[in-house]
């Protein structure tokens, strides 16, 4: 080997040292579904993720959409999608990842057929109302702050509410929202640092509004 190409592959050699084992994917947290997989337990596998992530992602269903019946609905859909196609997962990125890219792919098709169904007259879909109301066993320090906080949700398009539920709901990092929403990191975390600012302001806004009283909520 000439000294070119010796050096060549001591660097080489370097870089995978620094690395770690170069190309090799960073352990998933849900290897544990994974090996159930591999053995053909793909109902074993179901039952696992659903009991491990199944909450987080009907909480962000719900919020996303604001209708807990429309939440249920899109939630039972993502994990039939998610038991047809987890004996071809590719390993590209976590599990959790691949699941919250299904979610969000579904909540966009639920939010379109409602959108179509109000656009064509539809009462019932319509007039379905919001559901503020937490999960069982969550705990709320103040139900005013919660409701200015939907509200301000409600108004942000889907790519910004759907960065700051996957940041602030469920704690997904910047790389991680970028592989959900397959855009790169850098815009997901200057979207959502030009947004907070805006979105503070409003919920500030809704709670130094005056309270409705009894009777102006019979009124409404």
């Amino acid at each position: 080997m000439g000294p070119g190409r010796w050096r060549r592959a001591w660097r080489n050699a370097l870089r995978r040292a620094i690395r770690g084992d170069a190309g090799a994917a960073p352990p998933d947290p849900d290897d544990d579904v994974l090996h159930l997989v591999a053995d053909g337990a793909l109902s074993c596998a179901l039952t696992q993720l659903m009991r491990r992530h199944g909450t987080a992602v009907y909480r962000y269903c719900r919020e996303a959409l604001h209708d807990a019946t429309l939440a249920d609905d899109v939630h039972q859909q993502v994990f039939i999608e998610a038991f047809r196609d987890l004996g071809g997962f590719a390993r590209r990125s976590t599990l959790r990842v691949w699941l919250f890219a299904i979610a969000r792919h579904r909540v966009l098709d639920a939010a379109k057929k409602r959108r179509r169904r109000r656009d064509s007259g539809d009462e019932l879909e319509a007039a379905e109302p919001v559901d503020p109301q937490p999960l069982p066993g969550e705990r709320l320090d103040d139900e005013r702050l919660r409701r200015a906080l939907i509200a301000t949700m409600g108004e942000l398009d889907e790519r910004l509410r759907t960065a700051l539920l996957l940041r602030y709901q469920q704690g997904f990092t910047f790389e991680d929202i970028a592989e959900v929403c397959r855009e790169k990191s850098g815009t997901i975390r200057a979207r959502i640092v030009r947004a907070l600012p805006m979105v503070r302001a409003r919920i500030e806004a809704r709670l130094r509004a005056p309270a409705p009283t009894d009777t102006q909520d019979r009124a409404a």
